[in-house]
């Protein structure tokens, strides 16, 4: 096995057959529970904001300003520059939430969950497991369309494969800080739903073919079907 304890210290096992496992942590054990710990902040955020609509839906309401939340699913592409291979591509889903705090500013969680089954090749999976919240911003906002732009910060944990100098298949997996950035917009089908097309620029990280965590570059292009809960005036 090949692992990366908080300590940064790397230890080697191998199983004779010309492959490893390996698995990687983030070099603080505190900087793991922080994604976690504004992933459950942001969600206090949206149920507080859902209670809030509730109440201000018995009084008048100025147009466009309605506090409301929204939640869906959608289907996803990843392209992946996975370091020292090049790139894959993954698809998955993503289930997200979001919240309006006035018209122009809102929140948004979302766990997103990419896969491919046969990476670079090996009959080995890879799949990429997001969890990130941030502001979404709304520079326009109409009755049928509203066009928005965001900044995601969370974790991932991406599972795959890679290859050292001399060929050997390294196999395990990272979780570390991630990041997103991206637009869209969203076009109204009816009262209730909605779609939100949307491109992001997707930051995770993977272990490079000398088994060290590298920044990973990630294109994702999204399209969710979402279900307002409340009145969008």
């Amino acid at each position: 096995m090949i692992y990366f304890q908080p300590s940064g210290d790397l230890f080697l096992d191998g199983d004779g057959k010309g492959s490893y496992e390996c698995v990687a942590w983030t070099r603080e054990t505190r900087s793991r529970r922080q994604p976690m710990r504004t992933m459950l902040k942001l969600w206090v955020l949206l149920v507080t904001l859902g209670l809030a609509s509730q109440g201000r839906a018995q009084g008048p309401v100025l147009a466009g300003v309605a506090p409301v939340l929204e939640g869906g699913i959608g289907f996803s592409y990843v392209k992946s520059d996975v370091p020292s291979q090049g790139n894959m591509a993954m698809n998955g889903v993503l289930v997200s939430g979001r919240g309006d705090l006035n018209a122009y500013l809102g929140t948004k969680l979302e766990v997103g969950y990419s896969r491919s089954f046969d990476a670079f090749q090996t009959g080995r999976r890879a799949d990429i497991l997001t969890y990130m919240g941030g502001p979404v911003f709304y520079p326009v906002r109409r009755r049928k369309f509203s066009i928005y732009a965001q900044v995601l910060l969370g974790g991932a944990r991406e599972t795959g494969v890679n290859f050292e100098s001399n060929g050997t298949l390294v196999r395990g997996f990272v979780n570390h800080f991630a990041w997103a950035g991206g637009a869209g917009f969203q076009y109204r089908i009816s009262p209730a739903l909605s779609l939100w097309p949307e491109v992001e620029y997707l930051r995770t990280s993977f272990f490079n073919s000398n088994v060290a965590i590298q920044g990973q570059p990630n294109l994702r292009t999204s399209l969710s079907l979402m279900y307002t809960f409340g009145r969008r005036e």
